[in-house]
């Protein structure tokens, strides 16, 4: 959505349908990861001196696993992150780290499996031969039209790289998902450019020619399947893990770059449908697909029309009272929506950051924590302990 800078921030609505619980978000830019409670006040900050934290989310027991990008940028171009690799921490309620891996490649997203492992998001170079039958992308003519004006490429890439850019890569790029241990040990990787089909799987015809897949998330199910979203092929995928079998792949023209595919609490698939691109207009939703059926059962736009929109970025999760929290990236709002789509909770960002030569609100994604779930079970949060920041 197009939004004011004087807009109202913080608490904007609240009404008794909310789920209530504790609602966990990073602002892009900044150096902290903030829990708030249901009246939108700070009740715990996990600040992070050493790097840019630009996501993360609670484990069982309340230790925080997140991702972020060298405090460095200096060597950041166009489209491209600066330092030399990005970085992912455990740590614990107070703040202490107790796990780090970082990988030059690592992008986007990771999930903790049951095992103690980890799952990450990694580019790599894909074999040559195959990358010339890759089909789709802006045609070469109008990409070097695009790109030969430095200031118009400079309006079109300003904001972007929330998820992390390659650095050391060079040519055309595919994801890997890695499965690493407590030791960082790579147990096993699944190339998805091994189950794509360059004659089906084809990349959005507004996209520059420079990979294929653009993984932006990654989640393991009860059962151990994990599901996948694939940015520049508008698909989400499930695989059995760890065999890589493809299990199902949903999109075919029904969205348009999605963002947080992930399961429901009855098994379906729900998505934040950015909506990019769209035929006629760009528009956002949040669906939800029955897998069995490939068929959507339910889905989010709102009432007014286009005031939900987020180009890039954003997320959703279906919550333990059938309610959804939405996060709509771009613009730093986060709410709460009934199954029938009703509003019932508000937040949206005060913190206004620099992020790569701009200003902005953005937040990758949102999660939503009961009191007493395992998350933060015993755990004490009281806004009282940052009256100064819940002030600003």
């Amino acid at each position: 959505m197009g939004w004011s800078p004087f807009r109202q921030t913080g608490l904007t609505y609240k009404d008794s349908r909310s789920s209530g619980g504790y609602t966990l978000v990073t602002p892009i830019g900044g150096d902290s990861t903030y829990l708030l409670d249901d009246s939108g006040l700070i009740v715990h900050r996990w600040h992070f001196p050493f790097f840019r934290p630009g996501y993360g989310y609670l484990l069982p027991g309340g230790n925080l696993l997140v991702r972020g990008q060298p405090l460095d940028q200096s060597g950041a171009g166009i489209a491209t992150s600066g330092g030399g690799a990005d970085i992912l921490v455990e740590v614990d309620w107070g703040g202490k780290e107790i796990w780090r891996w970082e990988h030059p490649a690592f992008h986007h997203d990771m999930c903790r499996l049951p095992n103690g492992n980890t799952l990450v998001i990694t580019w790599e170079q894909m074999p040559p031969h195959l990358a010339e039958k890759v089909q789709g992308f802006i045609g070469k003519d109008a990409a070097a039209a695009l790109t030969e004006d430095e200031d118009h490429f400079r309006f079109i890439m300003k904001g972007l790289g929330v998820g992390g850019r390659p650095r050391d890569l060079s040519g055309f790029l595919g994801d890997a998902i890695l499965e690493i241990d407590p030791q960082g040990n790579t147990v096993n990787t699944w190339h998805a450019w091994e189950h794509l089909d360059p004659e089906t799987d084809i990349v959005c015809c507004r996209e520059f020619r420079h990979e294929w897949s653009h993984a932006n998330s990654v989640q393991a199910g009860p059962n151990g399947d994990v599901l996948l979203s694939f940015r520049e092929l508008s698909t989400v995928m499930r695989i059995s893990w760890p065999e890589g079998k493809v299990l199902w792949k949903w999109g075919g023209g029904k969205i348009s770059h999605q963002h947080d595919a992930s399961f429901t609490p009855r098994g379906n698939m729900l998505v934040f449908d950015n909506g990019a691109h769209h035929p006629i207009v760009p528009r956002s939703r949040v669906v939800e697909v029955d897998m069995n059926t490939s068929k959507i059962v339910w889905q989010y736009y709102p009432k007014h029309v286009f005031s939900l929109f987020s180009g890039h970025i954003a997320g959703a999760d279906r919550l333990w009272n059938g309610n959804t929290l939405i996060c709509e990236g771009q613009s730093g709002r986060v709410f709460e929506v009934t199954s029938g789509g009703d509003v019932c909770w508000e937040w949206v960002s005060p913190f206004l950051l620099p992020f790569k030569g701009v200003l902005c609100s953005m937040l990758f994604r949102a999660h939503r924590y009961k009191e007493d779930g395992p998350e933060l079970s015993g755990r004490t949060c009281d806004a009282h302990q940052y009256i100064e920041l819940n002030k600003e």
